[in-house]
C-alpha cells in the first residue's frame, strides 16, 4: 500500500469509530432503558489476526474500549490475543470477534501498515 492512502485509511478509522461510537451508545441506552434486561454480558476470546507491535495492539484495544458496551480485560503474554468483555455479546460472542477481527483491526492496519 502507499503512503498517499495513509491520509485516506485515517479519515476511515476516525469515522468508523465516531459511526461505531454513536451506534454502539444507542444500543447501551436501549439495553439499560429495555424492561427485563435484554443484555447479554460474556468475556469474549478475540485472537488477533495482523496487530503484532505494541502501537497496533494498543490501538485495537483502545478502540475497544472507547466504544460503549465493550471493554477490553486483558492481552495474552504472547500478544495475540484479546480479552474482551462485552454487554451485547450475545450466547457465542461470535458477532463481537469477526466485529473486531474483519472491521476494526482490519482498519487500524491500514492505517498502521501503510
Amino acid at each position: 500500500m502507499s503512503y498517499v492512502l495513509w491520509p485516506w485509511n485515517l479519515l476511515v478509522l476516525g469515522t468508523a469509530f465516531s459511526r461505531d461510537l454513536v451506534v454502539s451508545s444507542l444500543q447501551v441506552a436501549r439495553t439499560v432503558l429495555a424492561p427485563g434486561g435484554i443484555s447479554q454480558p460474556r468475556f469474549v476470546s478475540v485472537p488477533l489476526k495482523a496487530a503484532r507491535t505494541d502501537l497496533e495492539i494498543t490501538m485495537v484495544a483502545n478502540y475497544i474500549t472507547l466504544t460503549p458496551g465493550t471493554l477490553t480485560v486483558d492481552v495474552s503474554s504472547d500478544r495475540s490475543t484479546l480479552l474482551v468483555h462485552s454487554l451485547l455479546a450475545g450466547e457465542t460472542g461470535d458477532d463481537v470477534r469477526a466485529d473486531i477481527q474483519e472491521g476494526i483491526e482490519r482498519r487500524v492496519m491500514r492505517v498502521t501498515r501503510p
